[in-house]
């Protein structure tokens, strides 16, 4: 079971949401978590880009076992009860899961042209 616990302020007419997700489970689980608010979601930003674990008022992760991960967003739309819904949790394998180091090898090796980098005199 993955446990969820909410809590919702709301100010200036802008609802932030935060979540707190523990995977009780001894497996990892790929869980995906749905707003319940009716109205539009603002994802957290991170140098302009929203969250990519967020695509629309869903937010998709896997959490390791026994670990918990917060969540948090914001919305204009007044708080409901409840504030989201797991939709799913399900068993993901654990040969499936990579750590950051090996995500990050895969990328593209990207550098900025030489022309970019050169100082104006």
């Amino acid at each position: 079971m993955v446990s969820v616990d909410t809590n919702a302020e709301r100010t200036s007419g802008i609802t932030t949401v935060r979540v707190v997700l523990t995977n009780d489970h001894t497996t990892p689980q790929a869980v995906r978590l749905q707003s319940n608010l009716d109205g539009p979601v603002w994802p957290p930003r991170r140098g302009g880009v929203d969250d990519p674990r967020w695509a629309d008022d869903v937010w998709e992760a896997t959490i390791r076992p026994g670990r918990t991960h917060g969540v948090g967003f914001a919305s204009p739309a007044p708080p409901t009860e409840p504030l989201v819904e797991v939709v799913s949790s399900e068993r993901q394998d654990a040969d499936k899961l990579r750590s950051d180091s090996e995500v990050l090898a895969q990328l593209d090796d990207w550098r900025p042209r030489n022309e970019v980098l050169e100082r104006e005199p």
